[in-house]
C-alpha cells in the first residue's frame, strides 16, 4: 500500500484525455483526517476534498478508516465497483457506522447529471487519480470482470477487514450421537481439533463476500485406500472447483484476483484465507497441471503479481511458511506438468522480489522415498 502525498506529474495531452474518459467518484460529509484510499493508494481527508476524477475504467476498491480523537485509525471499511468509461459514482458519509454509503436522494439519476453538467467547477475539489500505480493495479485486477465483482461482493456491498458473526440458534447447533461409541469419537474429535469446541457462529447474512467453496483436498468419508491417493495428488478436488466455474479457467482466475485485492487493500481475512485455501488446492496436483494447462500458466502469472505484496509475516522463504511451502509444492508439479518455462518465470520472480529460493527443488523427497523395513534375522518374508 502506497502512502505518497508528492505531487503527481502527468502530460497535459495526457491528462485531458484522461479527464475526458475518466470516471468520477463524488464523495460527501467525509469529516476531516479520515483516511480514504483507492486500490493502492491512500489519503488523508482534507478540507477541500469531495472525491476522485479520471478514474481509469475498471475495477477499482474504495475504502475509508475513521480516526478517533487521539488519532487512532478504525478498521478499513469499503466497496469494490466496476467503473464505466465517464461514469459518476456517488456516495455520501454515514455517521452512525462511520463508512460511505449510496447517496440517499430522492432522484439519483438527476443528481448524476447535476454533477456531470457542473464538472468543470468541481474538478478543484476532485483529487486527480494517481497513475503512477496504473500498471500495479493492472497488474493484480487485470482479468477481473463486472460479472465476477457483482458474483464475489458481500450482498450487502460492504467490505470489512471482519466479516460480522452472529450466534447460531440452539436448534441449529450440531447434536452428537447418544451411544458410547459417538460420545468416544466426539471427544476424540475435540481433542484433535480445538477449534471443535469454539463457540458456533455464522456470519451475518449478507456481509461476508460471496467466494466459491473450495473442495477439501481428501474428500468426507473416502475409504482408507483412497486417503493417501488424495493427498499426494488431488485432482477428484481440483475438478470440482473447475465445476464450480463451468470449467471456465477465466472465472477461477478473476476470483483469484478479487480475493487477493480484497485483502491487500480491504484486509479481509476472510479473502485472505479463501486466497491460501485455493492455493494449497492448486499447489499439489501434478495430474491437474497437466489436464488443466492455460488455467496453471494464467495462475503462474497470477501468483508472481500477487506475492511481492504479501505481509511481512508470509514473506519468509522457510517451510514453515505455509504459503513459500505450497508455492514451492506448485512449481515441483509445473517442472512435471511439463509448464517449465512458467515455473522457471515465477522463479526468477520470487528471487528478485522475495529473494525466494528453491534449492534442489527437483529433488526426490525424502519422506515419498520407499521405508526399508529390515527383518529380524532368521526370520523370512514369503511373498506370493
Amino acid at each position: 500500500m502506497n502512502k505518497d502525498n508528492s505531487n503527481m506529474q502527468m502530460d497535459p495531452a495526457l491528462a485531458l484525455r484522461l479527464l475526458a474518459d475518466g470516471a468520477v467518484l463524488a464523495i460527501a460529509g467525509v469529516p476531516l483526517g479520515t483516511e480514504f484510499g483507492i486500490d493502492l493508494c491512500a489519503y488523508t481527508i482534507g478540507p477541500d476534498f469531495r472525491g476522485v476524477k479520471m478514474i481509469p475504467p475498471g475495477v477499482h476498491y474504495v475504502w475509508c478508516a475513521s480516526r478517533g480523537p487521539y488519532g487512532d485509525a478504525a478498521p478499513r471499511v469499503g466497496f469494490v465497483h466496476f467503473f464505466h468509461p465517464n461514469e459518476i459514482l456517488v456516495r455520501e458519509w454515514d455517521n452512525e457506522l462511520e463508512e460511505l454509503r449510496p447517496r440517499q436522494t430522492a432522484d439519483p439519476v438527476l443528481e448524476r447529471e447535476r454533477i456531470r453538467k457542473n464538472l468543470a467547477q468541481l474538478e478543484r475539489v476532485l483529487a486527480p487519480y494517481d497513475y503512477r500505480y496504473v500498471c500495479q493495479w493492472k497488474d493484480l485486477t487485470g482479468s477481473v470482470t463486472e460479472s465476477c465483482v457483482i458474483r464475489c461482493q458481500p450482498e450487502l456491498g460492504t467490505i470489512r477487514t471482519n466479516i460480522e458473526l452472529q450466534s447460531c440458534a440452539d436448534a441449529d447447533r450440531p447434536r452428537g450421537g447418544t451411544d458410547n461409541i459417538s460420545k468416544r469419537n466426539t471427544a476424540a474429535k475435540l481433542l484433535l481439533d480445538e477449534s471443535e469446541m469454539l463457540p458456533c457462529l455464522k456470519p451475518v447474512e449478507g456481509t461476508a463476500p460471496r467466494f466459491c467453496t473450495v473442495p477439501k483436498r481428501v474428500p468426507q468419508n473416502s475409504p482408507p485406500a483412497d486417503v493417501s491417493r488424495h493427498a499426494i495428488d488431488c485432482i477428484a478436488a481440483v475438478d470440482l472447483l473447475f465445476e464450480n466455474f463451468d470449467n471456465n479457467p477465466d472465472a477461477l482466475i478473476e476470483e483469484l484476483q478479487l480475493a487477493f485485492v480484497f485483502f491487500l487493500v480491504g484486509y479481509s481475512v476472510e479473502s485472505l484465507d479463501h486466497w491460501r485455501k485455493l492455493l494449497a488446492l492448486l499447489a499439489h496436483s501434478e495430474t491437474a497441471v497437466g489436464k488443466y494447462k492455460l488455467a496453471f500458466m494464467k495462475y503462474s502469472e497470477v501468483l508472481a503479481h500477487q506475492l511481492p505484496h504479501l505481509p511481512e509475516e508470509l514473506m519468509a522463504p522457510t517451510m514453515h511458511n505455509t504459503v513459500f511451502k505450497d508455492v514451492r509444492e506448485l512449481l515441483v508439479n509445473l517442472y512435471a506438468g511439463g509448464l517449465m518455462v512458467s515455473a522457471e518465470r515465477l522463479i526468477k520472480r520470487l528471487a528478485k522480489h522475495l529473494n525466494w529460493h528453491f534449492e534442489g527443488l527437483l529433488d526426490e523427497d525424502p519422506e515419498e522415498q520407499p521405508v526399508v523395513i529390515e527383518l529380524p534375522q532368521g526370520e523370512v518374508n514369503w511373498t506370493s
